[in-house]
């Protein structure tokens, strides 16, 4: 089975994470896949464990002599489009045109540009219905990959290689129970972005609010001079937040503020934020933003109570990984040994491999040759997937 046709198998199973679950892993059906994992990895020689939290751990030996690298993707796929029933379509010698994925949706350059670089290439994409779900089962793909193909060839000499599949990356709860002792690697890589020549070495740092109101709830009929609506004032809150700080207004190193959920009724309103910035002095700003937010409502609404709960989520590897280099001046070797330019840009979202960093394990996160993930329009490029699985599998070579 070679990397596609592993890749094809895999989107095809429904993993959607569950952000209002309690569980972990947060939906059963991500299970589907590990044991799926676990049974090929099996099949392959490998021992395998899939933990009591929906962690896949392998190892494959190679020279002891030689660090042990990490490789780590996560099964689970992205909450904003359905991944039920995926139907992966295959376009070849792809010509710079509208690829129409069914009779409402289609995709061309001049909405995605990047289509553009892919003239001549294989591109595979959604049906139009669904998301594809290469974020991340193209990294898994990958990764299943580089094993079975050192398995086939013992007589090519690697590093030791510890295997990582996680659960629930997609809310923020990947790392939850990462035991970096069983993953066992000196370093590791999330296989997990986009362009083959990316290599990511800065996330943002993450926080996240929770602000309730109380308004003043009376009957309708009633209520002149009495009632005090929870609904305006949670946009009222809002508006006290710099409006400059929003995802749909900052890229690069600018930080947000992201109004990403809100539930309630003129009693009471409950609204969810995540907080970004790649500055950690600039977070702690951003969430004072709020404190203070909250401090004005209460003393112009006496009568309402206003609640904020704040909280930390994941820190900026690129803190670990500018003390200790290791994977990145490997990775850089590799990639110029394969006279591959690596490009840099800050990671406008998280990863696995940022908490793994700052518990022992410090993990820069590489591409997967797929784009336009969390949607219909996502799609993965057959010549930047191979790449991926030609980089890796030098990456782990000795």
């Amino acid at each position: 089975m070679d990397a596609l046709e592993r890749f094809i198998r895999y989107v095809k199973v429904d993993t959607q994470s569950d952000e209002m679950s309690e569980t972990t892993p947060s939906a059963m059906k991500e299970l589907d896949l590990s044991r799926m994992l676990v049974k090929e990895l099996e099949e392959l020689g490998l021992k395998a464990e899939l933990d009591e939290y929906g962690r896949v751990y392998s190892f494959l030996d190679g020279d002891s002599s030689l660090p042990t690298i990490g490789l780590n993707a996560h099964v689970d796929t992205a909450l904003e489009v359905t991944g039920t029933n995926v139907k992966p379509q295959i376009h070849e010698n792809y010509d710079g045109g509208v690829i129409k994925l069914n009779d409402e949706y289609s995709m061309s350059p001049a909405e995605f540009p990047n289509l553009a670089k892919h003239i001549g290439d294989t591109l595979v994409t959604t049906s139009g219905d669904t998301l594809l779900g290469a974020d991340d089962k193209a990294g898994v793909a990958i990764i299943m990959s580089v094993v079975a193909h050192y398995v086939a060839h013992p007589e090519i000499k690697h590093h030791p290689i510890a295997i990582l599949f996680t659960p629930d990356e997609e809310i923020g709860r990947g790392p939850e129970h990462f035991d970096a002792k069983k993953f066992g690697a000196d370093w590791a890589y999330t296989i997990d972005g986009d362009f083959p020549e990316c290599i990511d070495i800065e996330t943002f740092n993450a926080a996240h609010a929770v602000v309730r109101i109380e308004g003043v709830s009376i009957h309708p009929g009633e209520a002149k001079g009495k009632m005090i609506n929870a609904i305006p004032l949670a946009f009222e809150f809002n508006s006290l937040l710099n409006q400059n700080e929003k995802p749909e207004l900052t890229d690069g190193y600018d930080g947000f503020n992201h109004w990403n959920g809100v539930e309630g009724s003129n009693a009471e309103v409950t609204s969810y934020y995540i907080i970004r910035n790649h500055n950690a002095k600039k977070l702690e700003e951003q969430k004072a933003e709020f404190l203070k937010a909250r401090d004005v409502m209460a003393a112009k609404y006496p009568k309402c109570k206003f609640s904020l709960t704040l909280g930390d989520d994941y820190r900026n590897m690129g803190e670990v990984l500018e003390k200790d280099p290791r994977a990145v001046e490997h990775a850089l070797r590799v990639y110029k040994s394969l006279g591959i330019t690596p490009i840099h840009k800050p990671v406008r979202g998280g990863t696995d491999g940022a908490t793994f960093s700052f518990l022992g394990c410090p993990t820069p996160n590489l591409g997967t040759g797929s784009y336009n993930h969390h949607g219909r329009f996502e799609y993965l490029s057959v010549r930047d997937f191979s790449k991926m699985f030609e980089i890796v599998t030098e990456l782990v070579k000795a």
